[in-house]
């Protein structure tokens, strides 16, 4: 993972109350705040922790991305 890298691939591998842990390519750990109530939100997390998907996390940031990599946004196009 290049340290310039803002947006990584990353598995979900713990879900706390507040916090999800996720783990890189490189297992370095990231740990994202949660501060939701949303449950839909929630069954999402817990069904990628199982199915064990890769997600595009913000790095720098410590925040999950509401787009994926193949979306327009990701490179600035609208």
């Amino acid at each position: 993972m290049n340290k310039n890298e803002k947006i990584v691939s990353a598995q979900i591998v713990g879900i706390k109350r507040e916090e999800i842990i996720c783990r890189t390519e490189n297992n370095k750990l990231i740990n994202v705040d949660v501060r939701t109530s949303d449950e839909i939100f929630m069954e999402v997390m817990v069904d990628l922790l199982i199915s064990g998907l890769w997600i595009p996390v913000n790095r720098q940031l410590k925040k999950f991305l509401d787009y994926d990599w193949l979306d327009n946004r990701s490179l600035g196009f609208e």
